[in-house]
């Protein structure tokens, strides 16, 4: 199935991380490391801060998950993609869909070829109707840990 069968694609809309005084809205970039947060900011009134819960592709093709608001880098090449479910989808589907991506298509993009939502949006998923129900049989217990997480890094946020 099409990306964008699933998905509304949306482009990011910002300045460069170091445009930004500190503030609480995570600003999601290209890195891999902390779910793509490089910083936390204070966003501009034109800048497009999306809603929790949508899948966030970098320039550099990297999928994460973002589960509250966000400022994705918008600015130049690489600015990223934002997926917004067309139908509601449970977390497992948002987990299911970003780790997908990453496993099928990550290795298509580079500092020499950017992801852009040109790019991703005719790329197939396997449909999460296909999945067979088991991440491993160990999902559940990393569920219970990720919602832990969530749960402590709000308190810490709010």
């Amino acid at each position: 199935m099409k990306l964008s069968e699933l998905f509304d694609l949306k482009v990011a809309k910002s300045k460069g991380n170091e445009d930004y005084d500190d503030g609480n809205i995570p600003y999601v970039s290209s890195t891999t490391m902390n779910n793509g947060v490089v910083k936390f900011v204070e966003p501009y009134p034109e800048d497009k801060v999306f809603p929790g819960k949508l899948i966030c592709i970098s320039g550099l093709g990297f999928a994460t998950l973002q589960l509250n608001d966000f400022l994705p880098k918008g600015n130049g090449g690489d600015s990223a993609t934002i997926l917004i479910p067309k139908q509601p989808m449970t977390m497992v589907e948002l987990i299911y869909y970003t780790a997908t991506f990453n496993l099928l298509h990550n290795w298509r993009f580079s500092f020499g070829r950017k992801c852009s939502k040109e790019r991703i949006q005719n790329l197939e998923l396997i449909p999460f109707s296909e999945y067979n129900g088991e991440f491993n049989e160990d999902f559940p217990t990393f569920m219970d840990l990720f919602n832990n997480k969530i749960d402590d890094i709000r308190a810490i946020v709010e």
